[in-house]
């Protein structure tokens, strides 16, 4: 197993590879490689998962405690959210990810997250269907409000020709006690499915798009004086997900530092998010996306 370090790649260097006749053999060696990699972490106690709607304790109910989000609440019950902490380039708890809320309660949890938080950006990456009962945890018509506990979710504006791929909406984020907060969502219709990958340059808008939005909140910043982190999920929050936190961090350093190591990247990842990017395919796909950015964009 080669260091680190030498893995590292310049935006010539990763074309090389990529262009390569094994590059598909060289990318699954480097993903078995991550795989070997024993990633380490106190999980939570059997008592509080069996506190769980779902009580089964699967990989996807399983995560690291020096990452987990904690609401606010004070019992156990009710301020668990299958949300792990993610650290981008030099932006520590950069991200938060999650899985696509599927129940009444976990739709609550969520916005309680966004609150408590104060997110201004969310990142979806699974269509509603996907949930089993379409459960949505915003009203898709323009002018219309959905009530979480405390919170009113009120869709502003639904803005349009963006791009055929993806969707934003203007949501406001309303207390019972008056106090107000605007945030974007960005809905990805283009991966639908774990298995089924999407076209590199549709992904790669879809996150110019929201790091353009993301660099646009100094505003905000100035008066909180820190940045909110970006709340992404998808299903399992487990895969899509975490493919375009591996890419943000990604495109990050190659425009800070003229190089990326998308090898400790994931392997990073991997230590704060139990059993995410696991499939070859999402790290081959992070591999080609980067070839097209470094190949097309940059």
């Amino acid at each position: 197993m080669g260091s680190w370090n030498s893995k590292t790649l310049t935006r010539n260097g990763l074309i090389r590879v990529v262009e390569k006749r094994n590059a598909v053999k060289f990318i699954c060696n480097e993903h078995k490689e991550i795989m070997d990699i024993k990633v380490e972490g106190t999980f939570c106690t059997r008592p509080f998962a069996e506190n769980l709607e779902n009580s089964q304790l699967d990989k996807e109910e399983m995560w690291f405690e020096h990452s987990r989000v904690f609401l606010s609440e004070e019992t156990s019950s009710s301020n668990y959210i299958n949300a792990s902490y993610i650290d981008g380039f030099r932006r520590p708890k950069a991200y938060i990810v999650t899985r696509t809320p599927d129940s009444e309660k976990t739709t609550c949890n969520f916005w309680k997250m966004i609150w408590e938080h104060q997110t201004e950006m969310i990142v979806m990456l699974n269509k509603s269907e996907e949930n089993g009962d379409g459960i949505s945890y915003w009203n898709p018509e323009e002018g219309s409000s959905l009530q979480c506990g405390k919170l009113r979710i009120k869709t502003s504006k639904i803005h349009q020709n963006h791009h055929p791929s993806f969707q934003i909406t203007s949501l406001l984020v309303t207390h019972e006690d008056g106090v107000k907060l605007f945030v974007n969502h960005f809905l990805f219709k283009n991966w639908q499915r774990d298995d089924i990958l999407p076209p590199e340059c549709d992904f790669l808008d879809l996150l110019f798009m929201a790091r353009l939005y993301d660099q646009s909140a100094g505003s905000s910043v100035a008066l909180k004086g820190y940045k909110s982190p970006i709340v992404v999920h998808c299903s399992d929050g487990l895969h899509r997900s975490m493919v375009f936190c591996a890419m943000d961090i990604s495109i990050s350093r190659i425009l800070n530092l003229g190089k990326v190591n998308l090898f400790s990247i994931v392997s990073k990842l991997r230590q704060d998010r139990y059993n995410c990017l696991y499939d070859p395919n999402h790290y081959g796909f992070c591999y080609l996306a980067l070839y097209y950015y470094c190949t097309y964009y940059v």
